[in-house]
């Protein structure tokens, strides 16, 4: 008797042990301790980071996971869908359809813009279109043709705005672009002949028109350059004009980090009735870059990481989670974001209205604010002459004393790497050539600030 109670209880415990493995436990944007999956293996400290029509991208402590709801078994769709493979699905919702107008030719742009769907393109491009739809449809054309590099659309699309007297903000000719300072607005660079290194020689008799023949003193005109003593590939001017790489010849510079800011903006601002589900917060927009830097600062809990990065945050903290990108940035020297993300602050709610960015910098000590520095001129050991004629504009030929102008410095005698000055001047690299520093103690103090209140509104949403 007492051994069959035993055997009963045992497959009983059994029995319940079956029922707790089979049970599914549905993942949400809470971490969960231990997460099984149907092959067997366990996911620690996992949450759902982001939600789509194809399945579930899980983050977890060693990294990412994404589930698809294709590959599931029937009881997990069941749990996650509200359906199995073989019900019918549910409701369709309806894209609504529209007309199309677009006598300006946008569509093939706006389709190349990141996260706007197409039905968001329909709406903006429709027949009864509204002014504020024509001009977010404008104004993301011309963002998307210069971050694309497409300058004859950008600048048909800028006249465009002009002539029909659109004022779209933040879209002006001076604050989508900024002079080259590779040619400095010319479009054109100067190249070393890489025949004679520019020194406008023949390199075959070294500039004399004579060479000799191996017999005696005995000479021979030089048939390279026909006696001239030029080089033939830049005709003795020692090199080129050559249109600027970095501008591609038009002089400017189109900044690309504010543009895809403004392009950003702007797709968070388009109606909502074309885009039910489209993001509500900055950080959404520049998501990755957001996330990167928020799990590197110090004492931001993990879990106030994750919960600003899910679908459940509302958005209400978004100036501070870019205020405390800002001071990371900044305190690890990372000038590219902290520049980004200062764009960020002023395309989303105007240049000083979060944050007086000057209070946070001091004058670089190095350069004394300038962000360049005077160093001594390799070329000419900070003489300022011609190394090749040691300033005298002339040198010998060692024929029959006779001399002739010195075509490296071309008669000036002064040095060309410095134009005879001595010094060069050299971008400062502890400040990259800005000028200024960072206030390191009031940029803590900020972090640390805000940091807690991150902390703390984190908390109250728990």
């Amino acid at each position: 008797m007492i051994r069959f109670m035993l055997v009963a209880l045992v497959a009983a415990f059994l029995a319940g042990a079956s029922v707790r493995a089979s049970e599914i436990v549905v993942l949400g944007e809470e971490p969960v301790a231990e997460f099984a999956l149907p092959d067997g293996s366990v996911l620690k400290n996992a949450f759902v980071w982001r939600r789509s029509s194809e399945g579930l991208m899980i983050v977890h402590d060693t990294g990412q996971y994404f589930l698809n709801f294709k590959l599931l078994p029937d009881d997990w769709k069941t749990a996650y869908l509200g359906e199995s493979e073989n019900e019918p699905e549910g409701p369709v919702v309806e894209t609504p359809v529209y007309e199309i107008s677009d006598p300006y030719q946008l569509e093939p742009i706006l389709e190349r813009v990141p996260n706007l769907k197409p039905e968001q393109v329909n709406y903006l491009l429709r027949v009864d279109a509204d002014g504020n739809s024509e001009t977010n449809a404008l104004g993301l054309a011309i963002l998307q043709s210069l971050l694309d590099g497409q300058s004859a659309d950008a600048r048909r699309l800028i006249i465009l705005k002009e002539e029909l007297g659109l004022e779209i903000e933040g879209l002006s000719r001076d604050e989508l672009s900024e002079t080259c300072s590779a040619c400095e607005g010319k479009g054109e660079v100067d190249v070393s002949c890489a025949s004679c290194k520019g020194s406008g020689e023949c390199v075959r008799c070294e500039g004399d028109g004579e060479r000799k023949t191996g017999i005696g003193d005995n000479t021979l005109h030089c048939t390279t350059c026909k006696g001239s003593g030029k080089c033939r590939d830049c005709a003795g001017e020692g090199g080129r004009l050559s249109v600027c790489k970095a501008c591609r010849g038009r002089g400017v510079k189109v900044l690309k980090a504010y543009c895809e800011a403004r392009r950003s903006r702007f797709v968070q601002a388009l109606n909502p009735d074309a885009a039910p589900d489209a993001s509500v917060n900055v950080v959404q927009a520049d998501k990755a870059l957001i996330m990167q830097t928020l799990f590197a600062v110090p004492e931001l809990s993990t879990g106030a990481v994750h919960y600003f990065g899910s679908e459940a945050y509302d958005g209400a903290m978004d100036t501070n989670i870019l205020v405390i990108c800002l001071m990371h940035a900044a305190l690890n020297n990372d000038v590219k974001n902290a520049e980004r993300f200062t764009i960020s602050l002023n395309v989303y709610y105007g240049e000083g209205e979060v944050l007086d960015v000057e209070k946070y910098l001091n004058a670089c000590d190095v350069c004394e604010g300038t962000g360049m520095l005077e160093k001594s001129c390799a070329a000419c050991g900070g003489t300022g002459d011609c190394k090749r004629c040691e300033g005298d504009g002339e040198r010998d030929t060692d024929f029959l004393d006779r001399t002739i102008p010195c075509t490296t410095c071309r008669g000036t005698g002064k040095c060309t790497g410095c134009a005879g000055s001595g010094k060069k001047k050299l971008r400062c690299s502890p400040c990259r050539g800005t000028g200024r520093s960072v206030d390191r103690e009031r940029a803590e103090i900020k972090r640390q600030l805000l940091t807690k209140e991150l902390n703390d509104y984190y908390q109250s949403k728990r």
